[in-house]
């Protein structure tokens, strides 16, 4: 098992390195088409002014229109070494490097459109950017179109360029997916080539999702993954889901910054976890009572100031009043001169604290 995946790798980097020599060739391939097309309209311009006594501008204009086949027919060679010079260096040469690198240009279009599409495109000016490496097994679609439709609700994400790093969609992301400026690049997270095709050292933020919610073998190739990039170098802010909490240490020894648990229903908790640090284990906290929870206190409440109810609860050490219920609902840290009327009090307390409506009644008279 180990050998495969190895020889994987080993292709991948191949497959990488390939891909960016293809490049290199056709680039150079126009580059040589586009000097040589050059070079024989300057050596028939030359032509026309040594053969037909025309001017620099006038030779260059006619060498242009005839190898473009325009052909005005305003001028043209009439001496017989003028027209031997046309037909050797336009009609033979020229004409024919002219389609070769109309040919080629318009291939080279199509194929950047096509790597574009199927992520096998390098993106060179992705700068300060957020990359998201790895896809969840299940449900991909859904989970990360609301992840990168909440990326840019928050204002500090709204305009940041997005990028993928996965091997999930060899034939390219969906529209909900792309309609948000995400572009991806089709590699596995493991090999560092695709890693670096990623522009993993330029990007701002990162965040590691893990594969499998419900595996603990996510958590083996964060900690790859979080060691190849201590390798090639980052300073960007890295956010990374853990299954086993034993585990969070150790990837934060590894360079997370964020480390949370991963909740594929509310994926709201990674973006605001990554736009305020710390965050996380506020969030976290409050699902479980090993340390601060939230609990409900059912009380009546009629035209009590929000402020009061705050001041009680922290002077009597009851807690943080977080919100209100009344007959219409759930009222979140509404304004401090709210004048709150209703049945019950949700507040945020301490593992084994015990709050009873009595306690704050009595308080409040």
């Amino acid at each position: 098992m180990i050998n495969q995946l190895i020889t994987m790798l080993h292709w991948k980097q191949r497959s990488h390195l390939k891909y960016a020599s293809g490049q290199r060739q056709t680039s150079y391939k126009l580059g040589r088409l586009l000097v040589l097309l050059i070079a024989l309209i300057l050596i028939h311009s030359l032509a026309m002014v040594y053969f037909e006594n025309l001017a620099w501008a006038d030779a260059l204009w006619l060498s242009v229109t005839t190898v473009t086949t325009v052909g005005y027919g305003d001028m043209s060679p009439v001496t017989w070494q003028g027209r031997l010079a046309t037909a050797l260096c336009l009609y033979l040469f020229a004409i024919s490097l002219l389609a070769q690198l109309a040919a080629l240009f318009f291939e080279v279009r199509l194929k950047t459109r096509e790597d574009k599409l199927k992520g096998n495109w390098i993106w060179d000016d992705m700068k300060n950017h957020l990359l998201i490496i790895n896809t969840p097994d299940e449900n991909t679609d859904t989970y990360l179109e609301r992840l990168v439709g909440q990326i840019r609700a928050t204002p500090k994400f709204e305009h940041l360029p997005l990028q993928i790093l996965t091997q999930k969609y060899p034939n390219g992301l969906p529209h909900e997916l792309t309609q948000h400026g995400i572009v991806h690049y089709h590699g596995a997270a493991q090999s560092t080539a695709s890693l670096e095709a990623a522009n993993l050292g330029e990007a701002k933020y990162i965040v590691i999702l893990a594969r499998d919610a419900g595996d603990s073998l996510s958590d083996s190739l964060s900690f790859d993954i979080l060691s190849r990039i201590e390798e090639l170098g980052s300073t960007a802010m890295i956010a990374v889901e853990c299954i086993v909490d034993e585990n969070r240490q150790r990837l934060i020894k590894a360079g997370a910054d964020v480390v949370l648990r991963p909740i594929r229903a509310y994926p709201e908790l990674l973006v605001r976890a990554l736009a305020n640090p710390g965050t996380e284990a506020v969030l976290e906290n409050l699902f479980t009572h090993d340390e601060s929870h939230l609990q409900r206190i059912d009380i009546h409440l009629q035209d009590i100031p929000w402020k009061d109810i705050i001041t009680v609860f922290l002077n009597n050490d009851f807690g943080i009043p977080m919100a209100y219920i009344d007959a219409s609902g759930v009222h979140s840290n509404p304004l401090a001169s709210s004048l709150c009327s209703g049945s019950a009090i949700i507040a945020m307390i301490r593992a084994g604290q015990t709050v009873s409506p009595d306690d704050i009644r009595r308080a409040l008279s």
